[in-house]
């Protein structure tokens, strides 16, 4: 019969090889669990609010895009929603249709809850393109949401970046618009 027998320097050369293997596997999960930065962040931009001027018109006031993410944000897509019953028959900047104003623009959903707004980089309101890493694009002045009715309602406003990815973290608000 055959007897295996260990010698000192085997035994050393299993155990180099083997505490690499056991601190890689303990170093992994704490590489998995570091924080990563969104693509596009606006969840830091700073809204304006809103007044309502009329029955039927709400102005918006200027809002600062904020982009905290790694990548640059080309265009952005607005989501106007308003609950209780109430439409949003139009967006207008200046008394005009934005679409009419800006060219590129397009929007849908009017005369709905939910319109749809997308601005692609290079309209004529400006430039909808914000850098990376703290970039900023403030939103024109004299907009307005021409309303279906004079009711009271909750307006939740979305905005993301028209070339969204994986991971983005959009800019959100929620306003209370008394009837007047």
């Amino acid at each position: 019969m055959r007897q295996f027998t260990t010698d000192r320097r085997s035994v050393v050369k299993g155990a180099a090889w083997a505490v690499p293997a056991i601190s890689v596997a303990a170093a992994a999960p704490t590489l998995a669990a570091s924080p990563t930065t969104a693509p596009h962040d606006l969840s830091t931009s700073v809204s304006g609010g809103g007044t309502r001027i009329s029955g039927t018109q709400l102005d918006i006031t200027a809002t600062n895009f904020i982009n905290t993410g790694t990548e640059t944000v080309e265009g952005i897509t607005v989501v106007f929603s308003a609950s209780d019953g109430q439409t949003i028959e139009d967006v207008q900047v200046f008394g005009q249709p934005i679409e009419n104003l800006a060219v590129g623009a397009t929007i849908s959903g009017e005369g709905t809850s939910v319109v749809t707004l997308n601005l692609a980089p290079g309209t004529e309101l400006g430039q909808v393109t914000i850098p990376p890493d703290g970039g900023s694009y403030q939103s024109p002045v004299g907009q307005t949401l021409i309303l279906g009715s004079d009711i009271p309602f909750t307006l939740s406003t979305t905005v993301s970046a028209t070339n969204a990815a994986d991971g983005d973290v959009p800019f959100e608000n929620v306003t209370d618009v008394p009837a007047v």
